[in-house]
C-alpha cells in the first residue's frame, strides 16, 4: 500500500496538532495503513493542498480555505475523547478507499 499523505492542523500548527497528530499517528499504525504525516496551521492549508494535495486533513478547527476536494476531518474528538472512534471511523474509512 502507498504511503497516505496526511495534513493535521490547528490554529498555531505546535499545540494541538501535535496531540492529535500523536493520536492519528497510533491509529494508522495499529491499522497497518503507511502514511506522511505533516502537521501546519489552519491558515497554511489550503497553499500547502494545492502544492502537494494530501488524501486527508485532520483539523482541530474548521478549514475555511479552499481544499480542493480533499476530504476534512474534524480531530476534535482526540482532545475531548467524545465521539473519538467515530472520528476514527471517519479517518479511516477515508484512507482505506
Amino acid at each position: 500500500m502507498q504511503k497516505k499523505r496526511v495534513y493535521v492542523c490547528c490554529g498555531s500548527g505546535i499545540a494541538t496538532s501535535t496531540v492529535i497528530a500523536k493520536k492519528v499517528k497510533e491509529v494508522l499504525e495499529k491499522n497497518h495503513i503507511p502514511y506522511d504525516l505533516k502537521q501546519y496551521t489552519v491558515q497554511q492549508i489550503s497553499s500547502k493542498v494545492r502544492t502537494l494535495k494530501p488524501d486527508i486533513i485532520i483539523s482541530s478547527t474548521m478549514v475555511s480555505g479552499d481544499v480542493l476536494d480533499v476530504p476534512v476531518v474534524l480531530g476534535r474528538s482526540f482532545l475531548t475523547g467524545i465521539k473519538k472512534e467515530e472520528t476514527i471511523e471517519e479517518i479511516l474509512a477515508v484512507l482505506k478507499d
